[in-house]
C-alpha cells in the first residue's frame, strides 16, 4: 500500500472501496478494512430497518458487497477510533472554513447522473518536507519494455516538497502535492467547478466548530 522510501501512506483504488481507501489514506494507516466497513453498514441497515423500503436492501452499501459506501457507514467509522465529521457548508467559500482542529479532509465527488458511482478522496496536511518518489505513470496496454526500468522497478527519482496539502485519491498513481492553503483554496474551488463537491472535515471527537460549518 506504501511506495517503498515513501513517507505518505497511500492506497490505491481497489473495487469501490474508496471509502475505506479515503479513512486510511487521511488517518494514515491501514486503520479500517473491507469488513470492517461491511460490518458498520449492516449495523446500521438493522439498526433502521423502516429506512430500507420495499425491496429491504441496504441503502448504505452496494448490494453485492463491493463497497460503495455512504456517509453515515464512514461517520461511524471515524467515531468508533475517536473522530468526527463535519461538512463544510457550501454557502460559503471554503477559505472560511477553519482547518485548526482538522486532521484531514474527506472530499464526496457527488454523481450527476443516476447510473454514475460518486468518489470520496482523502486529503492531508504534511508539517514537514517530504521527499518522495517520482512514480512514471503506466498504462494497461503499455509495452513491458517501458514499463520496466534498468535500475529495477522500485527504484525512482525522487522530489522534495515543502509543507503543505497533499491529495491521496486512491484513483491517482501516487499523491500529488497540492501545496499551501492557497493552493488547496483554488484546488478545492477548480473541483467544485467541474462537479458537485462536499468537504468533510475530519476532526477529534468534541473538537469545537465554527460558523463556516454544518453538521
Amino acid at each position: 500500500m506504501k511506495l517503498r522510501d515513501s513517507p505518505i501512506y497511500h492506497e490505491k483504488q481497489s473495487f469501490w472501496l474508496c471509502a475505506k481507501h479515503s479513512l486510511n489514506n487521511v488517518l494514515q494507516q491501514e486503520l479500517y478494512s473491507h469488513a470492517d466497513l461491511e460490518r458498520i453498514a449492516k449495523y446500521l441497515h438493522e439498526l433502521h430497518p423502516e429506512q430500507t423500503g420495499w425491496l429491504k436492501f441496504n441503502s448504505h452499501k452496494n448490494f453485492l458487497g463491493f463497497g460503495d459506501y455512504d456517509v453515515n457507514v464512514i461517520t461511524s467509522a471515524l467515531q468508533e477510533h475517536g473522530y468526527d465529521l463535519l461538512w463544510h457548508d457550501n454557502r460559503s467559500d471554503i477559505e472560511e472554513a477553519d482547518l485548526s482542529n482538522s486532521v484531514g479532509l474527506i472530499v464526496h465527488i457527488q454523481p450527476d447522473w443516476f447510473f454514475r458511482r460518486g468518489h470520496w478522496f482523502a486529503i492531508k496536511h504534511f508539517n514537514q518536507v517530504l521527499t518522495t518518489p517520482v512514480v512514471p505513470v503506466t498504462y494497461v496496454g503499455q509495452p513491458r519494455a517501458a514499463r520496466s526500468s534498468e535500475r529495477g522497478s522500485h527504484e525512482y527519482d525522487a522530489k522534495s516538497f515543502e509543507p503543505g496539502f497533499w491529495n491521496l485519491d486512491s484513483r491517482l498513481v501516487h499523491p500529488e502535492h497540492i501545496g499551501d492553503r492557497d493552493g488547496l483554496n483554488e484546488f478545492l474551488r477548480q473541483l467544485s467547478k467541474r462537479n458537485r463537491v462536499h468537504v468533510l472535515l475530519i476532526v477529534p471527537l468534541n473538537a469545537p466548530s465554527t460558523a463556516s460549518l454544518s453538521s
